[in-house]
């Protein structure tokens, strides 16, 4: 956003990364600014509050933290998504009260339900580290993003192992519900059908 949503309260919390507040957003509406994001150089890279030319082994601790491991070589944060516009803030909120207009969804699933969700469209693309590039992958290309994640992120924001981030854009949002109970329903379908098919021939191997 250009300017603070009107209603919503700013952030007053330190926080190691920007993506610790999508777990707060999950319940309540605030907003944040640079300095917010400013513990996190990755974070601060992809939301567009750190320009290309900015980033230095030197001054970026996490970046520099990657290429040093081999996890994710400095030379390749060319090829991250970024936020095509650098915003001034970043509002966050739960999607069945939110206090604003989102340009994005992000959603923390199981793999069952990420694939209901894949299936649902036919613009996702399955993405690994940084989690947070899915975010500007999805504003930027209105396509939905399926990230594996990275272990920065989970550490960060106690995502389990066992569950993926999604990323919605505003462009997919119309419908987008209805799709997924029609998905999931026919889902629910094939499942019984391909269940009481193997019980009747291949009983002993089905429990």
């Amino acid at each position: 956003m250009d300017a603070p949503p009107q209603g919503v309260e700013k952030n007053e919390e330190t926080v190691p990364s920007g993506c610790v507040f999508w777990i707060r957003g999950f319940k309540d509406n605030f907003y944040t600014d640079r300095k917010d994001h400013a513990n996190c150089n990755i974070g601060s890279f992809t939301h567009g509050f750190l320009a290309p030319q900015d980033v230095s082994l030197e001054s970026c601790m996490d970046i520099a933290l990657f290429d040093k491991t081999g996890y994710f070589p400095a030379s390749e944060f060319g090829g991250v998504p970024r936020m095509e516009d650098a915003p001034s803030y970043v509002a966050y909120g739960p999607l069945s009260k939110i206090a604003f207009e989102p340009d994005v969804v992000l959603v923390v699933c199981n793999p069952d339900q990420a694939m209901i969700m894949g299936e649902s469209t036919t613009t996702a693309k399955l993405m690994g580290a940084p989690t947070c590039q899915a975010i500007p992958f999805a504003y930027n290309q209105q396509q939905i993003g399926m990230s594996l994640g990275c272990i920065t992120n989970r550490i960060r924001t106690g995502i389990k192992p066992s569950e993926l981030v999604v990323t919605i854009p505003k462009g997919e949002l119309l419908g987008f519900s209805e799709k997924l109970r029609i998905r999931a329903a026919a889902n629910n379908t094939v499942a019984k059908a391909v269940t009481d098919m193997l019980r009747a021939n291949f009983a002993p191997m089905v429990s």
